[in-house]
């Protein structure tokens, strides 16, 4: 006796395809976005809360009238190695968090929108044409 209750429609199935073609894709589009971003950032644990603390003593150094290094240990301790004085240190702190700002915008966009799109497909045609973007 054969059971029909395990026969699949053929919606059934598609409905199903995308489902797994959607899953895949939004594994993909992390995979792709955070390739991305290694390529710009080091990966070092901790390393994002270093330069974030970098961009914001830099900043308040910048505006500082009066700076008095020791109240900027990060600026203190890399003066020498990077830049030869606190003030062009900064610069570069200040301008370099600038560059990641713009590069993480573009790759936002870009992971925000292929997330968009994947989620409002209707075929895994659809959700692979979303994927062009990545590529």
């Amino acid at each position: 006796m054969i059971d029909w209750t395990l026969m699949k429609s053929p919606e059934t199935r598609a409905t199903e395809a995308l489902a797994e073609a959607k899953a895949q894709a939004r594994t993909e589009i992390t995979a792709r976005i955070s390739a991305a971003r290694a390529t710009m950032i080091t990966t070092l644990p901790g390393q994002q809360m270093i330069y974030m603390a970098k961009e914001a003593e830099a900043a308040r150094y910048i505006a500082d009238p009066a700076p008095d290094p020791a109240t900027y240990p990060l600026l203190a301790a890399e003066i020498g190695i990077t830049a030869p004085d606190a003030w062009q240190l900064a610069q570069i702190w200040l301008g370099m968090a600038d560059l990641w700002r713009q590069a993480a915008a573009q790759l936002e966009a870009l992971r925000l929108g292929t997330a968009a799109a994947v989620e409002a497909a209707d075929t895994v045609g659809e959700v692979d044409a979303a994927m062009e973007r990545l590529l």
